[in-house]
C-alpha cells in the first residue's frame, strides 16, 4: 500500500514545536539529519513540552479553578517553566558538534598536502559548512532560551507572577522558537520519529488492513498511542532515578494536549470512514471513551495542585499514579484496537512490560485476598493465636508484593501495620482489623480493575458453609 499523505499532515501537526501548520512534504520523502537520536528527541519533546506549559488549559485545575486563572499567581508555574527552559537549553548544546573545523581551515589544511586536491576538499568543505550552519543555529536557539530563563528569573523576583506576565513568556516562547533556524530541521527529525518508532507488528497489521483508509487512520491511531508512551518513558525514566518530579508537568501537559487530538481524530475521522465495520467501530469508541475518562481521572484530580506542593513523599505518589494510569491506558487501547483485528496477537511481543504488569498484578491480588482472608480471620475469632501469624503475613507483604502497589498506597499500608503491632487486647484491636480489612477490601477491588487483567478474572475459592 502506497504511503499516504494523511500520516504526514497528522504527523506534522503532532510533532510542531510551536503551532501546527499544514503539511507541505510527504513523511517518507524527507530525509532526516544525522544526530545523536536521544539528545534530538529529547530536545524536540522538551521544547513541545514548553509549548503546552504556557497554554492554560492543558493544565490540571479543579473546576473552581478554572474561574480563577485570570487573579491566581502563576509563579509556581514560572519556577517549573525556568526548569525546562533550563533543560531545553541543556539538550540544545548538547547538539552543537564542538570538533567541527571551519570549511576554510580544513581545505587550507587539505592544500597543505596536496595542491592539486580540489575536488577532494570540496566535499570535506561542504560537509564542514553544513555542521558549522547547524552550530550556529543551535547556538542562536540556545541563545533565546538563555534569554527566556532571564526574563523568568526576573518575574520570579516579584512576590507574584500575574497571568499577563506569564501569558506574554508563552507568546515570546512560541514566536522566537518558531523564527529559530533551529526548528525546521528539529521537526522533520521529529516527523520520521513519529513513524520510526512505530512496532512492526502494528506497522504490518495496520498496512495489510482494508479499506485502505481504515489502514491509514489506525497506522495514525497506533503511531500517535506509540508517542504518547514514549512521553510517558520520560517521566518513568525521572522517578526510577528520583529526579525532582515537579518538572514532570510539562510533559503531561503536553501528553493532555496530544491525546485530546488524537481523540478529535478518532471521533471525527476514523470513526467516521463509509462503511466502517461495526466490530472496528465499537473497538474505536470504547478506546476513545477509555482514554477520555483516564485523562480526566488525571488532570481533574491526580495532578491538581502539583505545581504548588513542596512534599517530596505527595509530590512522587502524585506523578507516579498519574504516570501509571495514562501508560496503562494507552498500552491498552493499542492492545484492545491491534486485538480487534488479529484476536491471537500476544500484548508481550508490543510491550514488554506488559507481561511484567500482568505477572506482578496477579501475583499482588492473590496476596492481597491471602491477606484479607487472615484479617478477617482474626476478626472473627478475635483469638490471640491469630494475631501472630498475621502480623508476620503483613511484615511478609511489606517486604515483598507491596513494591507492586502505587507508592500512594504504602503509607496507608505501614500504617495499619504499625496500628496492628501497637494493639494490645482484643479491645484495641478489633476496631484496628475492621479498618484494615475494610482498606484491603478496597485495595484488592481496585487492583482487580487494573487494566492489564481485565482478560484475567479473579478465581474466588469457594467459601466454606
Amino acid at each position: 500500500m502506497k504511503e499516504s499523505s494523511n500520516f504526514a499532515e497528522f504527523a506534522q501537526s503532532t510533532t510542531t514545536l510551536v503551532a501546527p501548520h499544514s503539511a507541505s512534504k510527504n513523511l517518507n520523502n524527507e530525509a532526516p539529519l544525522r544526530f545523536h537520536q536521544p539528545d534530538v528527541q529529547h530536545l524536540v519533546t522538551w521544547l513541545q513540552a514548553a509549548r503546552s506549559f504556557f497554554l492554560p488549559h492543558n493544565h490540571p485545575f479543579e473546576e473552581s479553578e478554572q474561574t480563577e486563572i485570570l487573579t491566581r499567581s502563576w509563579s509556581a508555574e514560572t519556577y517549573i517553566a525556568r526548569s525546562t527552559l533550563l533543560r531545553c537549553t541543556e539538550h540544545t548544546l548538547a547538539l552543537i558538534k564542538r570538533d567541527t573545523q571551519p570549511a576554510t581551515e580544513l581545505a587550507s589544511v587539505v592544500g597543505m598536502f596536496d595542491e592539486d586536491a580540489t575536488e577532494g576538499t570540496l566535499p570535506v568543505a561542504t560537509a564542514s559548512e553544513t555542521n558549522a550552519a547547524t552550530n550556529r543555529a543551535f547556538a542562536s536557539l540556545a541563545e533565546t532560551l538563555g534569554d527566556l530563563t532571564t526574563l523568568c528569573e526576573s518575574l520570579l523576583k516579584s512576590d507574584k507572577v500575574d497571568f499577563a506576565a506569564w501569558a506574554t513568556i508563552g507568546k515570546i516562547f512560541t514566536r522566537e522558537v518558531r523564527r529559530a533556524e533551529a526548528s525546521s530541521t528539529l521537526q522533520s527529525i521529529a516527523r520520521h520519529n513519529l513513524a520510526a518508532n512505530l512496532h512492526p507488528a502494528l506497522l504490518k497489521l495496520s498496512e495489510n488492513l482494508l479499506p485502505d483508509a481504515l489502514a491509514e487512520d489506525l497506522k495514525i491511531v497506533f503511531a500517535q498511542l506509540s508517542l504518547l508512551l514514549d512521553r510517558l518513558r520520560i517521566v518513568e525514566n525521572l522517578l526510577r532515578r528520583d529526579q525532582p518530579l515537579k518538572g514532570t508537568l510539562p510533559l503531561f501537559t503536553l501528553v493532555r494536549e496530544e491525546a485530546r487530538r488524537l481523540l478529535k481524530f478518532i471521533e471525527t475521522r476514523a470513526m467516521r470512514i463509509e462503511d466502517l465495520d461495526t466490530t472496528v467501530f465499537d473497538a474505536l469508541d470504547s478506546t476513545s471513551y477509555a482514554i477520555q475518562m483516564e485523562l480526566r481521572k488525571v488532570f481533574a484530580h491526580e495532578l491538581v495542585g502539583l505545581s504548588a506542593l513542596r512534599q517530596a513523599p505527595l509530590i512522587y505518589a502524585k506523578v507516579e499514579n498519574a504516570h501509571g494510569l495514562l501508560r496503562d491506558s494507552f498500552q491498552q487501547s493499542i492492545v484492545t484496537l491491534a486485538q480487534s483485528f488479529d484476536s491471537k496477537l500476544d500484548p508481550a511481543r508490543l510491550f514488554n512490560i506488559f507481561q511484567t504488569k500482568l505477572e506482578q498484578s496477579v501475583l499482588l491480588r492473590e496476596n492481597l485476598w491471602a491477606l484479607l482472608q487472615l484479617v478477617r480471620q482474626a476478626e472473627r475469632e478475635r483469638e490471640g493465636q491469630f494475631v501472630g501469624p498475621l502480623l508476620e503475613r503483613l511484615s511478609g507483604f511489606r517486604t515483598g508484593a507491596m513494591r507492586y502497589l502505587m507508592y500512594k498506597d504504602w503509607e496507608a499500608y505501614e500504617r495499619f501495620v504499625e496500628e496492628t503491632t501497637l494493639a494490645r487486647g482484643a479491645i484495641e484491636l478489633a476496631p484496628v482489623l475492621h479498618r484494615l480489612g475494610a482498606y484491603l477490601e478496597i485495595l484488592f477491588g481496585q487492583i482487580n480493575m487494573r487494566a492489564v487483567l481485565a482478560e484475567h478474572p479473579f478465581d474466588y475459592p469457594e467459601t466454606k458453609a
